[in-house]
């Protein structure tokens, strides 16, 4: 089905960065999202991966001794930050990245290119990151995620979807959230006119805020997480349908 899009050229995505944006994610089946794809097909092009149209992504996360970032989320703090090193094995590519939720709307994201199959934040980076999250010292890696995704941009809409599937925590594949697919819908604010929102709504999605990094940490079952329960619970639901 990917194949029939059109491919996204440099300067369309160029156009697309989006580092400050409002991201709107959804949880559905494999299978729905394939067709609310194929549905919207003529007004988004898809990012080519070489031959393919699915791109591998490899995550380290990293948050302090007393999972200052986990508990953040899990306690609704106006200012959540996530630290990760993310790895393209297609492109092999490696970034070290910040994401900053400021609000219930918008997410600014920043990002330092690092050697290719680096799993460390080195000092130098530490005092970079340090500028925009005052624990950055304090970091170790937590929890590696991988999955694959798709990625789609907007033709005539300043908008990226991305759809990961195959989710992996630590190289698991036996839990709900690898059965599911999560899609994210990242605008310059929150717009649910265009088309991909509509279709994703008409087909009776709605929101749903998980963060894989927050569900790889509550997975393990030995912190507080009830705020997250009904989450966890949906996703269930949806990976077991």
């Amino acid at each position: 089905m990917l194949a029939g899009f059109e491919p996204a050229t440099a300067e369309l995505l160029a156009s697309r960065q989006l580092l400050r944006r409002a991201d709107t994610k959804f949880v559905t089946s494999p299978a729905a999202i394939a067709e609310i794809v194929a549905n919207v097909g003529d007004a988004y092009a898809v990012v080519p991966v070489g031959d393919d149209h699915i791109a591998t992504y490899a995550n380290i996360y990293f948050d302090t001794a007393d999972l200052r970032c986990f508990h953040d989320h899990r306690r609704g703090r106006r200012l959540r930050q996530k630290i990760r090193i993310r790895s393209y094995p297609d492109r092999g590519l490696a970034y070290l990245e910040l994401k900053s939720r400021r609000n219930e709307l918008h997410t600014d994201k920043s990002r330092i290119a690092v050697p290719y199959g680096t799993g460390v934040i080195d000092p130098a980076n530490a005092e970079l990151l340090a500028e925009q999250c005052e624990f950055a010292r304090a970091l170790h890696p937590v929890v590696e995620i991988e999955y694959r995704r798709i990625m789609l941009a907007g033709i005539d809409t300043n908008e990226r979807v991305t759809v990961d599937l195959g989710v992996t925590i630590d190289h698991d594949d036996d839990l709900a959230i690898s059965g599911v697919a999560i899609v994210e819908v990242k605008q310059p604010s929150r717009c649910n006119a265009t088309p991909i929102m509509r279709a994703i709504r008409d087909a009776g999605n709605a929101p749903c805020s998980l963060s894989k990094y927050v569900a790889a940490i509550a997975a393990r079952g030995d912190v507080r997480a009830n705020r997250l329960r009904p989450v966890l619970r949906r996703v269930e639901r949806i990976a077991h349908r």
